[in-house]
C-alpha cells in the first residue's frame, strides 16, 4: 500500500515559482523537511494547512462524516511552474478501482466537487478545483501488454514514463509523445496532448479502450468497436468532466530508433522547403528565434540499418556565444552550466528588457548554428527535448491544409506574430515553438476534423519567470503577448491547447469573443448534454472549463 504518511505536519510555506525538486513518493525519508512533494507520480507541490491535521486514507478523521470516504482536509495545490496555486478543502486518494467507484457515488449524492487531478503539469492549472480534488495517484498499476494485439492497458494514474519503460521490455513503444513524460496517462488523453509529426495524429486516438467511472451512469466500458462510439470519442479528450478515467488501452507500435538531424535556416529557405519537409520526414518541428531570422529546424526519421550520425562539435565549443555573453555582461560572472542554465542567467539579468533579450536571443541563434548536427537513439530519448526553465506559455492549433497540399499558413502564422513582437517591442525569448500533427476524431481535440487528409499546426510562445521579484511584471508583460497570439489564432482558424487555454487572459468582451470562437470551433453542445447525463451536479468540473466552453 502507498501511504501519504510522509505529508504528516508538512508546515504552511508559500508556493512560489521556484523550481520544483523532482520528489517521487517512496523517495523522501519520514524524518526529512520537505518542501515540495508530488501528487500522482509527477511534479504537482501539495502541503496541509490544516494547523498539522492529516486526514489519512488508511485513518478516517473522527472529525469528518462517517459517510465521508477519506480524505485529506486544507491541501495547498500548485501546478508544476507556479503559475497557479489553491488550497482545496479536500483530496481524495482512492486506492483501488472499487474505492473510486465509491467515492465518486458518494460525491454524487454529496454534490461534492471532486475535479480528477493528474500530475500537474498543465501550465493554465486545468486540474485546480478550491472545494475537492480527486487524486489517481495510487491507481498506477500496468494491468496487462498484448503484444500480439500491440496494446498496453492500465490504470488512470500511470504515469507516460511507466508505460515506456514496461512497453520497452516487450519491444513496443508509443507512436509518438510529449516533449516530457511525467504526465499521468488519464490527464495526457483527456486533454487531446501532442507530439510532432504531420502525420501521427494527437495522443488520444491511441486510446482503443477506456473504463469511464461516472457520476450519473456508474462505470461505463467505452471502445472504438462498442456499441457507442460517439461518446467513446467525445469522452477520450473530455477534459475530466465527463467521468474518471480509471483504466485505459492503448494501442502500441513496435520499439524503434530514430536519425535525428538539427540544422539552421533563414524563413525565406524554409519558406521553399516547408511542404517537402513535411511530406517527407516522420517528426519535424521549428524553433523560431525571435528577433532574428534564424529557425531551427529538427526531423527525425526511422534510421537506417547501419547509419552513422553526424555529431556536432562538442558542447563546450558551442556553448560559447552564451558564455562569451555572460562575460561582457557581468564580469567575473560563473559561467558553468549547461544551455538552458546559461540562458537563465542570462536572461535573469533583464527579462522585461525587449533589447536584452534580443541580445540573448542572438546568442541563442549562434548556439543552434554551432549544434547543427545528428544522432541516433531509442526514440524515447529523441522524442523528448528541454523545455527550459519555469515559464509562462500559450499554445495554439490550427489548420495547416493536409500533406499532399499544406496551406503555409503555418509559416504565415510565426511570421506574424515576429512581426508582433518586433513592432510592440515585446521581450519575447526563444523559442516560438511549432509542431505538428494529423487530425483527432475525438470531437472536443484542437485537431478535430471529419477529414482524415487535414493536419494541424501547433505553435507556442513564452516568458521565463526568472525569479520572483519580477514575476508579477513578467506575467503582465506575457498577457499582452498571449492575448496577441489568441486574437491571431482565432483568425486563423485555431483554438488553444486544452492545457494551456487561461481566462484570466481573456476579460470583459475578450472572454465572449473565447467562448463564441470555441462554440464555432466544438460541438460544445454534444459536450453539455453528455456532462449533464454522466455527471450532472458537475462535481467533475472547475471554473475554468466551465468557463471556457459556456453553451
Amino acid at each position: 500500500k502507498k501511504s501519504n504518511a510522509m505529508w504528516r505536519s508538512l508546515p504552511l510555506r508559500a508556493i512560489s515559482c521556484a523550481r520544483r525538486p523532482q520528489v517521487r513518493v517512496g523517495e523522501l525519508p519520514l524524518g526529512a523537511d520537505p518542501s515540495a512533494l508530488i501528487v500522482g507520480g509527477g511534479l504537482l507541490t501539495a502541503a496541509t494547512v490544516t494547523g498539522g491535521a492529516f486526514y489519512s486514507p488508511s485513518r478516517p478523521s473522527a472529525r469528518c462524516h462517517e459517510e465521508t470516504p477519506a480524505h485529506e482536509e486544507s491541501v495547498a495545490l500548485s501546478n508544476w511552474s507556479g503559475t497557479h496555486e489553491l488550497v482545496t478543502k479536500r483530496l481524495f486518494s482512492p486506492e483501488s478501482q472499487q474505492d473510486l467507484e465509491d467515492i465518486v457515488a458518494w460525491a454524487h449524492r454529496a454534490g461534492q466537487k471532486i475535479r480528477p487531478l493528474g500530475t500537474g503539469l498543465s501550465p493554465n492549472g486545468l486540474a485546480l478545483e478550491g472545494s475537492g480534488m480527486l487524486s489517481m495517484s495510487q491507481l498506477d498499476k500496468i494491468i496487462e501488454v498484448d503484444v500480439a494485439q500491440g496494446t498496453i492497458t492500465v490504470e488512470g494514474g500511470t504515469r507516460v514514463a511507466q508505460i515506456l519503460d514496461e512497453l520497452k521490455k516487450h519491444g513496443l513503444t508509443l507512436a509518438n509523445f510529449s516533449s516530457i513524460t511525467e504526465q499521468q496517462i488519464g490527464g495526457w488523453t483527456q486533454v487531446s496532448a501532442h507530439g510532432t509529426g504531420a502525420r501521427i495524429p494527437p495522443v488520444d486516438e491511441m486510446v482503443s479502450k477506456m473504463t469511464l467511472v461516472t457520476p450519473g451512469k456508474g462505470t461505463l466500458q467505452l471502445s472504438e468497436d462498442g456499441p457507442d462510439v460517439e461518446l467513446f470519442r467525445l469522452a477520450r479528450v473530455g477534459l475530466g468532466c465527463l467521468g474518471v478515467v480509471s483504466q485505459v488501452t492503448l494501442r502500441c507500435v513496435p520499439r524503434y530508433t530514430l536519425h535525428e538531424r538539427t540544422y539552421c535556416t533563414s524563413v525565406e529557405k524554409l519558406r521553399e522547403a516547408h511542404a517537402e519537409l513535411l511530406a517527407a520526414h516522420r517528426h519535424v518541428r521549428y524553433m523560431w528565434i525571435p528577433y532574428t531570422d534564424t529557425v531551427v529546424v529538427v526531423i527525425s526519421d526511422i534510421a537506417e540499418p547501419g547509419a552513422k550520425a553526424q555529431p556536432p562539435i562538442p558542447e563546450e565549443e558551442r556553448l560559447r556565444p552564451l558564455r562569451d555573453l555572460l562575460r561582457e555582461l557581468v564580469p567575473n560572472s560563473n559561467v558553468t552550466g549547461d544551455f538552458a542554465l546559461l540562458r537563465e542567467k542570462l536572461l535573469r539579468i533583464d527579462p522585461l528588457s525587449p533589447e536584452h533579450v534580443a541580445k540573448v536571443n542572438r546568442a541563442e541563434a549562434e548556439f543552434w548554428r554551432l549544434s547543427s548536427g545528428e544522432r541516433i537513439a531509442d526514440s524515447t530519448e529523441i522524442l523528448g527535448f528541454e523545455c527550459g526553465g519555469v515559464q509562462w506559455v500559450l499554445e495554439n492549433c490550427f489548420p495547416a491544409g493536409t500533406i499532399s497540399k499544406p496551406s503555409l499558413a503555418d509559416i504565415d502564422y510565426v511570421v506574424e506574430i515576429k512581426k508582433m513582437i518586433e513592432e510592440q517591442r515585446i521581450a519575447a525569448p526563444s523559442p516560438i515553438e511549432q509542431r505538428w500533427t494529423a487530425r483527432s476524431t475525438s470531437p472536443m481535440s484542437p485537431a478535430y476534423s471529419s477529414s482524415s487528409e487535414d493536419i494541424f499546426s501547433w505553435v507556442g510562445v513564452i516568458m521565463y519567470i526568472t525569479d520572483e521579484d519580477r514575476a508579477p511584471k513578467i506575467k503582465e508583460k506575457f498577457r499582452s503577448y498571449a492575448m496577441g497570439h489568441a486574437d491571431q489564432t482565432f483568425r486563423y482558424g485555431g483554438m488553444l491547447h486544452w492545457g494551456k487555454v487561461d481566462p484570466a487572459f481573456h476579460d470583459g468582451p475578450r472572454r465572449e469573443v473565447l467562448q463564441a470562437h470555441m462554440r464555432s470551433r466544438l460541438d460544445i453542445k454534444a459536450f453539455s448534454e453528455a456532462q449533464k447525463a454522466l455527471d450532472p451536479k458537475g462535481i467533475l468540473s472547475n471554473r475554468l472549463v466551465e468557463t471556457v466552453i459556456k453553451a
